[in-house]
């Protein structure tokens, strides 16, 4: 009985570490991000919007005045729009302008538009990637995200951040760049 554990044992690890190394090759080189879904900051443009367009439009000069201290509210939104409009367009390109580079040596790269963060990769005993770094303190840093797909062109990655109550999802998908 023993023995025959022994040997499923080590069928069930030699068939883990076949996958593991497919999708090790699989990963290595450089991915294009091509968008970012997140519910919440979707939800936190949707909402910005709304704002935007009715804030101060139910009032009078003088309620303006005490709340928002103008009594110009149309140059108070086109105002708000034009920085809402450079928040959005800063989402935009990191939503579509970030790379991902997955080294043999087990070395990632994450490329921002504005900055750069490396550190290790690996793949866990669940099959997940594992990307250990460090914060802009110097604090180690490990993060577990979860490969939705991958093949030849495609990569789309499942990050979770929990921080106290509140958990943050986003998806991201990435294209292969090519040789």
């Amino acid at each position: 009985m023993k023995r025959t554990s022994l040997y499923l044992s080590l069928i069930c690890l030699a068939l883990y570490s076949c996958k593991g190394n497919g999708n090790k090759d699989m990963l290595l080189g450089t991915w294009h991000s091509q968008k970012i879904e997140n519910p919440e900051i979707d939800l936190f443009f949707i909402n910005s919007q709304k704002y935007i367009d009715t804030v101060g439009k139910a009032n009078d000069v003088a309620t303006n005045i005490a709340l928002y201290g103008v009594a110009n509210m149309d140059s108070m939104r086109k105002m708000l729009q034009l920085q809402f409009d450079s928040v959005k367009l800063m989402q935009a390109i990191a939503d579509t302008q970030t790379v991902f580079r997955f080294e043999k040596d087990s070395v990632a790269s994450l490329v921002f538009p504005d900055r750069t963060e490396s550190g290790k990769w690996y793949f866990d005993i669940d099959g997940s990637l594992i990307l250990e770094g460090a914060t802009e303190t110097g604090e180690k840093e490990t993060s577990k995200v979860q490969i939705m797909t991958l093949d030849e062109t495609t990569l789309k990655l499942k990050f979770v951040k929990v921080e106290g109550d509140a958990t943050d999802t986003s998806y991201v998908t990435f294209k292969k760049e090519a040789k």
